[in-house]
């Protein structure tokens, strides 16, 4: 049976406004190829043989019949199909980058949402949970490369390891294994992150991409691991949704197109400042701080606070209809 392709039709305006409306910023348009429309989907059913409508903007516009096995995005499609061998790792372990709400950390995820580290090297992909495992698998490609003395001086120029770890090349210490899990975590997201969200790239080398990261290091005191930025990825109908949900829970409806697009353009410049995350060497360990960032639990208490401010009649009003509300299911339980 010859696979059949299938060209993926733009949304509907009815589509996009179902999209831009819909409460929750956990919420995606995606292609549905077996019923042939675009539906809403949660964020976390997105597989990367899905087609969002982010991915069929970026020119993703075809999916292929498979039979049995369902459907998938023809090879053509995706960036360095034949050559790559991320996107069958990506694909089967569910890689996505994800962003911790109570820490602000950004790491990869895998299956469970837990935490997973990723290596590319000579000898293929290792990907895991289990941090000793993925270390072995890039140590014996760093030794078999000769390129782990140079890890061991950048982490040493950048202040992350002490100089007697650093003399004795000891990968069993705590300040190495800190600072060559961090190095791991960082590589880990760039080494997915173009291949699912963007036009896509080949596996970084790990050695080359830590060099840019931290840079080649000064030496003297006071240095420490170059600042980081990160970004989360919300959209503009994410946005939104989630103002028009806290304007009817705060006050009673949603914002006129005025007030959406002011408090849109207040909640997007904390988005686009990213997360920053500094390192720094306190003692024997290595600490990590991180700022910024969006946070929906403090940006909808935030935003409720100013409308209370901004609509005192409102929200008054809005409160009384709350506990008239919570009064008539008391009396109907009969109470």
């Amino acid at each position: 049976m010859a696979i059949e392709i299938v060209k993926i039709p733009e949304p509907s305006k009815e589509d996009l406004k179902r999209a831009k409306t819909l409460f929750g910023t956990d919420n995606v348009l995606v292609w549905d190829n077996v019923k042939k429309k675009w539906k809403i989907v949660k964020e976390e059913t997105v597989s990367v043989n899905t087609v969002t409508y982010e991915r069929w903007k970026s020119g993703v516009t075809e999916i292929e019949n498979t039979g049995s096995k369902g459907s998938s995005v023809p090879l053509s499609s995706r960036p360095f199909a034949e050559t790559n061998p991320l996107l069958k790792v990506i694909e089967e372990n569910n890689l996505q980058i994800v962003t911790d709400p109570d820490t602000g950390e950004t790491y990869l995820a895998g299956k469970n949402n837990n935490k997973v580290y990723l290596y590319y090297g000579s000898a293929g992909v290792e990907v895991s949970d289990n941090y000793d495992k993925v270390k072995k698998a890039a140590l014996d490609d760093l030794k078999s490369t000769g390129q782990l003395d140079a890890v061991f001086e950048l982490l040493y120029k950048n202040k992350a390891i002490s100089k007697d770890t650093y003399n004795t090349k000891n990968t069993l210490t705590n300040d190495f294994n800190a600072g060559f899990a961090s190095l791991l975590s960082e590589y880990s997201k760039a080494a997915v992150a173009f291949n699912t969200t963007g036009v896509g790239q080949e596996p970084p080398n790990f050695l080359e991409y830590s060099l840019k990261l931290i840079g080649t290091g000064k030496g003297g005191e006071g240095d420490g691991f170059t600042p980081t930025r990160t970004f989360q990825d919300i959209g503009e109908a994410e946005l939104n949704a989630f103002i028009d949900q806290i304007y009817i829970e705060t006050i009673g409806r949603k914002p006129n197109d005025e007030q959406r697009a002011s408090k849109f353009k207040e909640l997007n410049k904390i988005i686009k400042k990213g997360i920053l995350t500094t390192r720094e060497k306190v003692g024997g360990e290595i600490q990590t701080r991180t700022t910024g960032g969006f946070d929906q639990q403090r940006e909808g208490l935030e935003l409720q606070e100013k409308l209370k401010a901004e609509n005192p009649l409102e929200y008054e009003r809005r409160q009384a209809f709350g506990f008239m509300d919570e009064l008539q299911k008391v009396l109907g339980g009969g109470m």
